[in-house]
């Protein structure tokens, strides 16, 4: 087989494969639990709930189209975000915020200060575990270095800064994703760590 020739079917393999992986995932029903809140969220998460009137507001204030709505367990539509189909950018302003108008939203001082989850590698899944040269989630970090710093040639998360907007995820090349967000509902307050990681969830 000719080079040309070789590159077009691997050029075509691949599109095909994006295409794939980008349908599988628009298709599997996302489950609540896993997804993230919008920038802001009132924790516990009890108190978000019982604040959002479901109006919406949110949504259309996101430029990027970053949140969409799901239904909740309680029967209730809530606001979402999920990393692999739009992941937060972190706008400036921050206008998924100031739209809300029940103040289960709160502005934070910054967008450096948003916490919607923390990042988590799976060294199992984590091709730079297993001596493969990888960097995407880093690459795709908007603070490098502090949110994913890269140590020995893998990433490490960096609970204090990490943000949990989505793009490292988005990004990371392993399906399933072997960097994934945990909502910030789900992690110990101050510590940042999962809860299930401790026996309290």
């Amino acid at each position: 087989m000719s080079r040309s020739r070789r590159e077009l079917l691997t050029g075509w393999f691949s599109l095909f494969r994006e295409a794939t992986d980008a349908m599988l995932e628009k298709q599997q029903e996302p489950d609540e639990a896993v997804l993230l809140r919008p920038p802001g969220a009132l924790l516990p998460d009890e108190d978000f709930l019982e604040k959002c009137s479901s109006c919406m507001e949110c949504i259309p204030a996101c430029a990027p189209g970053a949140i969409f709505e799901i239904e909740h367990p309680s029967g209730r539509v809530v606001p979402a975000i999920s990393p692999t189909r739009k992941p937060c950018v972190l706008c400036e302003e921050i206008p998924c915020t100031t739209a809300c108008p029940d103040g289960a939203l709160l502005p934070p001082p910054s967008a450096e200060r948003i916490r919607i989850g923390i990042a988590k590698v799976n060294p199992r899944t984590c091709r730079t575990f297993h001596g493969h040269s990888c960097d995407a989630c880093f690459q795709a970090c908007p603070f490098p270095n502090a949110a994913i710093m890269m140590v020995g040639g893998r990433p490490i998360v960096g609970s204090s800064a990490c943000t949990g907007c989505g793009l490292c995820e988005l990004a990371c090349p392993e399906r399933p994703r072997a960097i994934q967000v945990i909502a910030e509902r789900h992690l110990v307050p101050g510590l940042r760590v999962p809860k299930s990681e401790i026996g309290g969830g």
